[in-house]
């Protein structure tokens, strides 16, 4: 299986034009990403997580709740509570990136994915 890579930009003053592009191969590396230094306990606290909780996220043991996914995705990409963008923002930030020519394949492997779960969520309804 190809391993994908999706790519963050995040606001930083220390870097080439104001931005910070970021490879994000997993959800462990994502939640680090967004705690951004802080300490695992203050940013479980701000996820509404324990601190053993995030730990055994950013260690791979396990998966967090997809509102947790998603606050982390909000502050790697726009790395501010106070302008956290709305979901139809990020829809057409998705959209535009995945536009791209070279995100071809990453748009075959998304659609796959949706595709597969659609078809898993109407097995289970039949059952």
């Amino acid at each position: 299986m190809q391993r994908m890579h999706f790519y963050f930009d995040k606001m930083h003053s220390r870097h080439l034009y104001g931005v910070l592009h970021v490879a994000i191969t997993s959800i462990s590396e994502l939640i680090k990403t967004a705690r951004d230094g802080r300490s695992q306990a203050e940013f479980a606290r701000d996820m509404g997580v324990t601190q053993s909780t995030l730990s055994r996220y950013e260690r791979g043991y396990a998966n967090p709740k997809a509102e947790v996914i998603e606050r982390c995705m909000r502050l790697v990409h726009w790395g501010n509570w106070a302008t956290e963008p709305s979901v139809d923002q990020l829809v057409n930030k998705v959209r535009a990136q995945l536009s791209r020519e070279d995100q071809a394949p990453l748009r075959v492997a998304l659609s796959n994915l949706i595709d597969g779960l659609a078809a898993e969520k109407s097995e289970t309804r039949t059952i």
